[in-house]
């Protein structure tokens, strides 16, 4: 587990977070309808934790972050600049991000609006391959459409993670959660490493992503979709691995 638990104030909000340990800052962030809590339920922090300042936020409109129901406070950029905020809140000038699922998609968006605090850069499964899609299933969330079977499966995830301010949610996904434009990847110059399983629906958009980044690769996971994807052995090691080459300890 990771500690201690903390918050910082940024344009109002009141955002909260958890950072331990000593070595090179590496922040996690997790994907829409979770919280920090994640990279401790999928073994993710003791994969990542040695000789390393783990620093995991609880993005706004999830876990003990502010939950404004405002659709134009959840843009992916206002996202990224949290991120941002909170290296300068605990003082660290870089760090290495990783995000997955929509903290990927936050994660990219950190890379193209301060390249300069990314010292290198992982993400997995980035949400954004269908915007329209994701911006109806934030309007069924708000009971202004029907509840289709995908709306269904997002709202008994985030319960099942503790999350269910569904107006804070639902305002989240009528952004529709897109990734950077591919013309602004090239801005950051460091080292990335971007995955998919292979049968995730997000494949394709986080290969064509990796493609865009000049120091991008991307790893397929074999028989993986995007929730095993997350916690797939492969995956961890290859992050790991990158880490250990790219952001030495």
């Amino acid at each position: 587990m990771v500690g201690p638990s903390g918050t910082f104030e940024f344009l109002g909000l009141s955002l909260a977070f958890r950072s331990s340990g000593s070595g090179p800052a590496l922040v996690l962030i997790h994907g829409w309808g979770a919280n920090g809590r994640e990279w401790d339920d999928s073994g993710w922090i003791s994969a990542l934790a040695t000789g390393r300042t783990l620093i995991i936020p609880d993005l706004r409109g999830h876990g003990a972050s502010a939950k404004p129901h405002d659709p134009a406070v959840y843009a992916m950029e206002c996202l990224a600049q949290d991120v941002v905020a909170l290296l300068d809140a605990l003082d660290q000038p870089s760090a290495d991000i990783f995000g997955y699922s929509m903290g990927g998609t936050v994660a990219l968006w950190v890379a193209v609006l301060a390249p300069s605090r990314v010292r290198s850069l992982v993400a997995g499964g980035v949400a954004g391959e269908s915007p329209r899609e994701t911006i109806d299933m934030g309007r069924a969330l708000l009971g202004l459409e029907p509840m289709t079977s995908r709306a269904r499966r997002y709202r008994e995830y985030a319960l099942s993670m503790g999350e269910g301010d569904f107006a804070a949610l639902g305002a989240c996904l009528l952004t529709g959660l897109p990734a950077p434009p591919l013309a602004e990847l090239a801005v950051y110059g460091g080292e990335a490493l971007l995955a998919a399983g292979e049968n995730d629906r997000r494949r394709d958009l986080t290969e064509e992503l990796a493609r865009g980044l000049p120091g991008g690769r991307f790893l397929l996971l074999h028989g993986a979709d995007h929730m095993t994807g997350y916690t797939d052995p492969r995956f961890k090691e290859a992050v790991a691995e990158f880490l250990t080459e790219v952001s030495p300890t």
